[in-house]
């Protein structure tokens, strides 16, 4: 993938491939280039880097994908990473990209890995805000940031109700193992964790009043802020939830556990009473006159019989059966 646009205040306007580095080269000041990259155009990417002297070692990394995020501020640019969160309904999994940013004063440099392609939506939501894109790359760079961002508001949201879900299953009448379910979200919440905390230090930044931006582009950075910082407060607490609920399976999963021990020792009562019957009269003694009455057959059966119904019965009242 390779688009280059130009944006300016009439407008904007699509560059061929073939001119990409001569507008990078020669850029009006009432105007700025966003070059969109995927990784298998990196040999424009470092054609680009020439140009505008970017730094070579950000330049390196944004090759290479599952990067942590990040903001990094050079001499003549300002290097971002973003973690592109995407949620799977099918599966309930939560899917990684990255997004690099190169910010230029005029210049905007975008590297896509992964399947969601945030910088799509942002050009979309561009064409429709023509008046915020005067305040130069910067703008383009607040729509893919806020792009992502609200990424990670669906996806935060989509986790959270999957936790309601696994919740409710763990506190319902009967026996029902979700175990496995909540460490499989366990492990996607911890995998959208990494993407967002690493760029809460930058939110909380961005949330003052004087937040180094200037014009309208202050408060839309700020709003941007506070999203993210929703979303770090929401995945702690569904962290935080999630260790619990499986505090609960765990001790439902003991009590089951008591329940059918209790189950086993009383039936295993019950047993021994014939046992221990048939065990006496299996001794065959020559003085047991039992032997020789005629109801002594049917009477051990009767005790037998109802030694087992009491004690059945007593268990049963102290919910052992």
């Amino acid at each position: 993938m390779l688009r280059c646009t130009r944006f300016h205040a009439g407008g904007s306007s699509e560059i061929a491939e073939d001119d990409v580095l001569d507008s990078l080269r020669g850029v009006p000041e009432d105007s700025f280039v966003w070059l969109a990259l995927s990784p298998a155009r990196l040999d424009l990417l470092h054609d680009a880097a020439r140009v505008l002297e970017l730094p070579q070692l950000a330049v390196d990394n944004a090759a290479h994908p599952h990067q942590r995020a990040r903001i990094e501020q050079y001499p003549n640019c300002v290097y971002l990473v973003l973690k592109v969160l995407s949620y799977t309904e099918s599966t309930s999994q939560i899917s990684t990209g990255d997004v690099v940013l190169f910010l230029t004063p005029n210049a905007l440099i975008t590297v896509v890995h992964g399947t969601e392609d945030p910088t799509a939506e942002a050009r979309r939501r561009a064409a429709d805000l023509p008046e915020l894109l005067d305040s130069g790359p910067r703008a383009a760079a607040y729509l893919v940031t806020d792009t992502v961002v609200n990424a990670y508001l669906s996806a935060a949201d989509q986790l959270r109700g999957d936790l309601t879900e696994l919740e409710q299953r763990v506190f319902a009448p009967g026996r029902d193992d979700v175990t496995p379910d909540l460490y499989s979200l366990k492990r996607e919440v911890l995998e959208a964790r990494d993407a967002v905390e690493p760029l809460l230090p930058v939110a909380h930044r961005l949330v003052q009043p004087n937040n180094g931006e200037a014009g309208p582009l202050r408060h839309h950075f700020r709003d941007v802020a506070n999203h993210l910082l929703r979303v770090g407060r929401d995945l702690s607490s569904c962290d935080e939830l999630l260790t619990s609920v499986l505090d609960a399976q765990f001790s439902r999963a003991g009590l089951w556990q008591n329940e059918d021990m209790r189950k086993i020792s009383a039936w295993a009562a019950i047993a021994l009473v014939p046992t221990i019957v048939g065990g006496i009269y299996g001794m065959n003694f020559e003085n047991m006159p039992e032997l020789h009455w005629s109801f002594g057959y049917p009477l051990a059966i009767l005790v037998i019989i109802g030694a087992c119904t009491g004690l059945y019965a007593a268990l049963r009242h102290n919910r052992w059966l």
